[in-house]
């Protein structure tokens, strides 16, 4: 009989967490739609990039798990006419962006796993590279399902990446800002 690992609540409570911030993030983007919607699919300013590039650098494959879930959940109710193979193929492609970019540029960088060396330069790279990678390839999967044409291949691509980077860049740079506060906080504390 096959034994299977054991599950750790923690890991549980990652993947939700990671997908309910997202989902949150989606819908919270949805009011800025009329400032920054580039066309259909396509913000300037798409906060949800940044939840997921955050939540796949602190939550690992647990938060991969909680944020494909919700964006197949999500891609069912943007796109009611495609097939579910589609939205499920459209979430997958579109999530494993962000850990393929990440962690092969943390990697490059010497970022440490627990993130304890992450620099503020870091934080740019890496929005840099997860939102160029993201706009690039799910463009070309849009183009291949017949979503974008192939003359606005290019122009939503650079758009896509411009408005994933923003989001990238806003949402990580305050959790660095965070988490730097935090830490100076608790070496200021008087230990009792």
């Amino acid at each position: 009989m096959i034994q299977l690992p054991e599950v750790r609540w923690s890991h549980v409570a990652t993947a939700v967490t990671s997908g309910i911030l997202f989902s949150l993030s989606f819908r919270l983007n949805q009011y800025f739609d009329e400032q920054f919607v580039y066309s259909a699919g396509i913000s300037l300013l798409f906060l949800p990039a940044g939840v997921k590039l955050l939540a796949v650098l602190v939550g690992r494959l647990p938060a991969i798990v909680g944020l494909l879930v919700v964006s197949i959940y999500l891609g069912a109710g943007i796109w009611p006419d495609k097939a579910m193979t589609s939205i499920v193929y459209f979430a997958v492609v579109s999530l494993m962006t962000y850990p393929i970019a990440a962690f092969g540029l943390m990697r490059l960088l010497n970022i440490r796993q627990d993130l304890s060396n992450l620099r503020y330069h870091h934080i740019v790279l890496l929005s840099l590279a997860a939102s160029v990678l993201n706009g690039v390839v799910h463009n070309w999967l849009y183009w291949s399902q017949g979503v974008t044409t192939s003359d606005e291949l290019w122009q939503k691509s650079a758009a896509m990446a411009m408005g994933d980077f923003m989001g990238c860049f806003v949402v990580v740079a305050l959790f660095h800002a965070a988490t730097g506060v935090l830490r100076r906080a608790r070496r200021h504390t008087p230990l009792e």
